[in-house]
Parts: structure tokens; C-alpha cells; sequence
């Protein structure tokens, strides 16, 4: 589990490191800190928060170190006080996950982000999502620090390499897989690419800069990528040790996010 414990340049928290020394070590208690420092984009429009638009573009930061930087400019206390929302700053899910997997392995925890889909927010369809994985030193722990919600199951969040076979095998449910005014396909294979990254900790939401996911019409099928990207999702289903992960990755180097890739 060390490869999960050490953090990446994507969750390092850099120059901020020293601020989260006195951070409880508790995965729900840190999640509860995220929840303090960050507000979702969806609750400053239905809370009517005047949010200027330098801030609104904090939500294509990437990054745990960048995130904390954000935070400290908008208001300088102890990481573990709750900001106002209206001095929190605004991200999406991405943001929440990403911020707790930081301070999860800062703490010493092996984690990871995972990109996929939740059932809890819309009954019947599944809406595209970020959670943690936390491991609590017998498996895996599911866990969503944008909402509180912990001990996820199957039923509750299908990560992107999931949620790609199960649509692969019942094509007629992929049009249940989306967000806002996208569904189908195109939000498949991209939950499916960030979540074979996160599993490389390469933790980068979005996919607009893939050109290989660039068909027409996006949300339909399309035979020969997504025969190639069965293979993917194979291979990340399958791998059993962290170099087979590496390995399968590796092997796809044009689902691999540039370094100048924004949240997206």
C-alpha cells in the first residue's frame, strides 16, 4: 500500500504541508475539514453566493497544494476552522476527493481518488462523481467528502472502469450514466480514462484535451474506440499489483493527461 501512502505532485501539499501537522488523522474527521474549505459550484448558485469570476475560475485548479493556496487567499486561518461558504473556495467534486486524498496520505493513509458515478443524487440515473478510497489495513473503504456519505457500496457509486463493463454488457443502460445535459457514451469513456489514471495517481478531472475520445456523435457508440477501450478497462480491472496497473497505463498513452491539463 505504500504506492497509495506516498503523495504525488498532484496531492503533495507543498509549502502548505506544515499547516496540516495538527489535522486529526480520522478520514471522516478530514473529510469534514474539506467540507470546511471548499463549497460546491451547484450550492453557490441555489445559495445565490456573489462569487466574482477570478473566483469561479478556481474550480480549473488541479492540484492539492494550489487548492490550499486558493484557500489561505480567501481566508488565512487554521486549515481546521470551517469557513463561512461564502469564504470557501469553489470547486467541484473533483476538488473534495482530490483535497482529501492529500491529507489522507499526509496523515500517513494509503488512498485514492476514484472517478465514476453515484446513484444518491438523481433516483435511477447515475451522475458522474469523484469519491476516496481509504485503506483501513484489511481493504478498501469508499467514502464521499463532498456529501459526508461513508462506507459506500456498489449500489451507491460505480467507479469508471465499473460502470464502463457494465454499460459494455447492457448497452441500453448507458444513456442512465451523465450530468446536467450530457449522458451516454462520451461521459463513459471519459469517468473510464480518469479512473484508470487516478488508479496511476494521475489525478486529473476532465477530458476535453483526448483527442482520441473526439467522435461524432459523442454520446452514441462507436465501435472501434470503444473496442480499444474495453481492453483498457480490462486491464484495469484485472491488474493485480500496482506494476500491472503501471503497466496497463502505460500501454495507452494517448489517454494520458498533458501537464498544462485543467480541472474540468
Amino acid at each position: 500500500m505504500r504506492f497509495y501512502q506516498t503523495p504525488t505532485e498532484f496531492t503533495d501539499l507543498g509549502r502548505r504541508t506544515a499547516m496540516a501537522a495538527d489535522l486529526p488523522s480520522d478520514p471522516q474527521q478530514l473529510g469534514e475539514v474539506v467540507r470546511g474549505l471548499l463549497v460546491h459550484n451547484y450550492q453557490v448558485k441555489v445559495r445565490g453566493l456573489d462569487v466574482p469570476p477570478e473566483r469561479m475560475a478556481h474550480m480549473q485548479t488541479v492540484g492539492a497544494e494550489r487548492i490550499l493556496d486558493n484557500v489561505i487567499g480567501l481566508d488565512a486561518s487554521p486549515l481546521a476552522v470551517e469557513r463561512p461558504p461564502e469564504r470557501r473556495m469553489v470547486g467541484f467534486c473533483y476538488h473534495f476527493a482530490l483535497l482529501h486524498c492529500a491529507l489522507l496520505r499526509n496523515a500517513g493513509t494509503p488512498a485514492r481518488v476514484r472517478c465514476g458515478f453515484a446513484s444518491y443524487f438523481e433516483p435511477g440515473l447515475w451522475i458522474d462523481h469523484w469519491v476516496v478510497e481509504w485503506w483501513d489495513g484489511r481493504g478498501w473503504r469508499l467514502n464521499d467528502p463532498q456529501t459526508g456519505l461513508g462506507d459506500l457500496s456498489e449500489e451507491d457509486f460505480r467507479d469508471g472502469v465499473t460502470a464502463w463493463s457494465l454499460a459494455r454488457a447492457v448497452p441500453s443502460q448507458a444513456g442512465s450514466y451523465g450530468n446536467g445535459e450530457l449522458w451516454g457514451w462520451d461521459e463513459l469513456r471519459g469517468s473510464l480514462i480518469n479512473d484508470v489514471a487516478s488508479l496511476n495517481k494521475v489525478e486529473i478531472s476532465g477530458w476535453y484535451w483526448c483527442q482520441r475520445l473526439r467522435v461524432e456523435p459523442i454520446a452514441e457508440p462507436h465501435e472501434e474506440l470503444d473496442i480499444s477501450l474495453d481492453v483498457l478497462a480490462r486491464l484495469g480491472a484485472a491488474a493485480a499489483s500496482i506494476a500491472e496497473v503501471n503497466q496497463a497505463y502505460e500501454l495507452y498513452p494517448d489517454v494520458q493527461p498533458p501537464s498544462n491539463a485543467v480541472a474540468r
